[in-house]
């Protein structure tokens, strides 16, 4: 397939900021630590979006860490092949967990996304989460993040403050939302593994 078909010839890059929606944290001591979005310098179908524009909003809005959930085919597919070389460019840690559109990471993968999350945040710096669209994948971890800070939210809860901050659209799948409601039993069960294999 031609890679000029999914554009148009008088496309220009958009020219207003990416948006970046910040998860509310703030009962956990951590207000507006953790930001989604959707893929930065995205270049695809109706979207076209200037890398160069992106990188330095996300300076300018303090983020340290971006946790990328794209896989690196996506990455080129979407015309920012570069984009994890360039983060690092721009000062940024990257954190590449990728995951397959419309899919759930496994448990112990979601965890070490997490953790690393917390370690973020817990130093006083902002991290930014994203896929390709910032909903599926994205509300997925923002979701489970959550869970994992509030052992009282319930997985309705999290997902409606997921989706009141990223839309009706966020959290895409059955699998998805399936996984966000195992969450915190996969979890328990892993640990418990983890803490029996050392035994």
């Amino acid at each position: 397939m031609d890679s000029d078909d999914d554009m148009s010839g008088d496309c220009l890059p958009a020219i207003t900021p990416i948006k970046i929606d910040w998860l509310d944290l703030s009962p956990f001591g951590y207000p507006d630590s953790v930001g989604l979005s959707a893929l930065p310098g995205c270049r695809f179908k109706d979207t076209w979006r200037d890398v160069a524009s992106d990188l330095a909003y996300l300076k300018l809005e303090d983020v340290s860490d971006v946790f990328v959930l794209c896989t690196r085919g996506e990455l080129s597919m979407y015309r920012v092949p570069t984009l994890l070389a360039d983060y690092e460019s721009h000062g940024m840690t990257v954190h590449h967990h990728p995951v397959l559109d419309g899919m759930a990471p496994g448990i112990s993968e979601l965890l070490e996304i997490l953790r690393e999350i917390g370690e973020t945040i817990g130093q006083g710096k902002r991290a930014l989460v994203h896929c390709f669209g910032g909903l599926g994948r994205t509300g997925l971890v923002a979701a489970c993040l959550l869970l994992n800070l509030d052992d009282k939210m319930t997985p309705e809860h999290a997902v409606r403050k997921v989706q009141e901050l990223r839309g009706k659209r966020a959290i895409q799948t059955v699998k998805q939302y399936n996984f966000i409601h195992d969450f915190r039993g996969a979890r328990d069960e892993y640990l418990k593994g983890k803490g029996a294999n050392k035994m």
